[in-house]
């Protein structure tokens, strides 16, 4: 029986997986529309994919932080402290899941997230917003990769 709750964990990271690849599609596609400077329609959609991919990948870590480690960090800081905590082997609960380059392209989403929920929509600027379009994809990239990782584990708990 326990073994079950590790494949469905895995099933819904799979499933979170899923939803972050259609979020960076979106985005390409606005990239790849884009003649000049992103209209105000453009800004905002890219802002809100930018804020849902994040949101995306930290429903993974709190998935993974409540089924293997056990609990969310507590405090007004959790959303950094479970960041940081993704990048932290745990002796007899888990390895690492993120390495530390992942961590900072992740860093920088979070910021913009928290900036996201705080600003009126047409305070987006481009200038801001388009270096972390670019890193979208790779950011992405890394995140499958590391989670295949990670799987193994899920997979080896699962058989326990």
């Amino acid at each position: 029986m326990k073994g079950n709750r590790f494949l469905l964990l895995k099933a819904d990271l799979q499933e979170e997986l899923k939803n972050l690849e259609r979020l960076k599609d979106e985005l390409s596609q606005i990239l790849n529309n884009l003649t000049d400077k992103p209209t105000f329609v453009e800004l905002r959609a890219m802002g809100s994919i930018l804020h849902d991919f994040y949101c995306g990948v930290e429903k993974v870590f709190k998935s993974i932080a409540v089924n293997v480690d056990g609990e969310i960090p507590k405090g007004e800081d959790w959303h950094t402290k479970l960041l940081n905590r993704m990048t932290i082997p745990v002796p007899g609960i888990r390895p690492r899941v993120i390495g530390e380059k992942l961590k900072e392209g992740l860093k920088e989403l979070l910021t913009f997230r928290h900036l996201f929920r705080n600003i009126y929509g047409f305070e987006l600027e481009w200038k801001k917003l388009k270096n972390l379009t670019k890193s979208l994809e790779s950011i992405y990239k890394e995140i499958i990769s590391e989670m295949e990782k990670f799987y193994k584990l899920i997979d080896s708990l699962a058989k326990e």
